[in-house]
Protein backbone atom coordinates (compact mmCIF):
# COMPACT_ATOMS: atom_id res chain seq x y z
CA UNK A 1 0.00 0.00 0.00
CA UNK A 2 1.21 3.48 -0.72
CA UNK A 3 0.87 6.40 1.73
CA UNK A 4 -2.35 7.74 0.22
CA UNK A 5 -4.06 4.33 0.29
CA UNK A 6 -3.07 3.92 3.94
CA UNK A 7 -4.51 7.34 4.80
CA UNK A 8 -7.77 6.59 2.97
CA UNK A 9 -8.11 3.19 4.65
CA UNK A 10 -7.42 4.60 8.12
CA UNK A 11 -9.90 7.43 7.48
CA UNK A 12 -12.51 4.73 6.79
CA UNK A 13 -11.60 2.97 10.05
CA UNK A 14 -12.04 6.24 11.95
CA UNK A 15 -15.34 7.04 10.22
CA UNK A 16 -16.73 3.63 11.14
CA UNK A 17 -15.55 4.11 14.74
CA UNK A 18 -17.32 7.47 14.90
CA UNK A 19 -20.55 5.98 13.54
CA UNK A 20 -20.45 3.15 16.08
CA UNK A 21 -19.61 5.60 18.89
CA UNK A 22 -22.61 7.74 17.86
CA UNK A 23 -24.81 4.63 18.07
CA UNK A 24 -23.47 3.97 21.57
CA UNK A 25 -24.14 7.53 22.73
CA UNK A 26 -27.62 7.49 21.19
CA UNK A 27 -28.41 4.36 23.22
CA UNK A 28 -26.70 5.78 26.32
CA UNK A 29 -28.51 9.14 26.41
CA UNK A 30 -32.00 7.80 27.26
CA UNK A 31 -30.49 5.58 29.94
CA UNK A 32 -28.84 8.60 31.54
CA UNK A 33 -32.07 10.61 31.39
CA UNK A 34 -34.08 7.82 32.99
CA UNK A 35 -31.46 7.30 35.69
CA UNK A 36 -30.89 10.97 36.53
CA UNK A 37 -34.60 11.89 36.46
CA UNK A 38 -35.48 8.71 38.38
CA UNK A 39 -38.11 7.68 35.83
CA UNK A 40 -39.48 4.18 35.29
CA UNK A 41 -39.06 4.42 31.53
CA UNK A 42 -39.01 6.64 28.49
CA UNK A 43 -41.11 6.50 25.31
CA UNK A 44 -42.78 3.33 26.53
CA UNK A 45 -39.48 1.52 27.06
CA UNK A 46 -38.65 0.51 30.60
CA UNK A 47 -35.45 1.34 32.43
CA UNK A 48 -33.94 -2.16 32.13
CA UNK A 49 -34.43 -2.33 28.36
CA UNK A 50 -32.77 1.07 27.94
CA UNK A 51 -29.87 -0.07 30.09
CA UNK A 52 -29.50 -3.27 28.05
CA UNK A 53 -29.45 -1.24 24.83
CA UNK A 54 -26.68 0.99 26.16
CA UNK A 55 -24.65 -2.06 27.25
CA UNK A 56 -25.10 -3.55 23.78
CA UNK A 57 -23.90 -0.30 22.21
CA UNK A 58 -20.84 -0.31 24.45
CA UNK A 59 -20.03 -3.94 23.61
CA UNK A 60 -20.36 -3.22 19.88
CA UNK A 61 -18.02 -0.22 20.15
CA UNK A 62 -15.44 -2.14 22.19
CA UNK A 63 -15.63 -5.06 19.75
CA UNK A 64 -14.92 -2.67 16.90
CA UNK A 65 -11.95 -1.17 18.73
CA UNK A 66 -10.53 -4.58 19.59
CA UNK A 67 -11.02 -6.29 16.23
CA UNK A 68 -11.12 -3.59 13.52
CA UNK A 69 -9.19 -0.55 14.79
CA UNK A 70 -5.93 -1.46 13.11
CA UNK A 71 -3.20 0.30 11.20
CA UNK A 72 -3.66 -0.47 7.50
CA UNK A 73 0.10 -0.94 7.16
CA UNK A 74 1.10 -3.24 10.03
CA UNK A 75 -2.40 -4.54 10.99
CA UNK A 76 -1.79 -3.78 14.68
CA UNK A 77 -3.51 -1.40 17.09
CA UNK A 78 -2.14 2.04 16.11
CA UNK A 79 -2.78 3.69 19.48
CA UNK A 80 -5.66 5.53 21.07
CA UNK A 81 -7.46 8.51 19.64
CA UNK A 82 -9.40 9.46 16.55
CA UNK A 83 -6.85 12.10 15.59
CA UNK A 84 -3.79 9.89 15.27
CA UNK A 85 -1.07 11.23 13.03
CA UNK A 86 1.04 8.06 12.97
CA UNK A 87 0.98 4.45 14.12
CA UNK A 88 2.67 3.75 17.46
CA UNK A 89 3.92 0.37 16.17
CA UNK A 90 5.30 0.97 12.68
CA UNK A 91 5.48 4.77 12.58
CA UNK A 92 3.41 4.89 9.38
CA UNK A 93 1.70 8.23 8.68
CA UNK A 94 -2.05 7.76 9.14
CA UNK A 95 -3.48 11.21 8.55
Amino acid sequence: MNKEQIKVEFARVILNAKIIAAFFFITLAPTLVVTLKELDGLFGIDKQQLFNASIAGFIIYMGYVLFYWKCPSCKKFPGRGWFRKECDNCGCELS
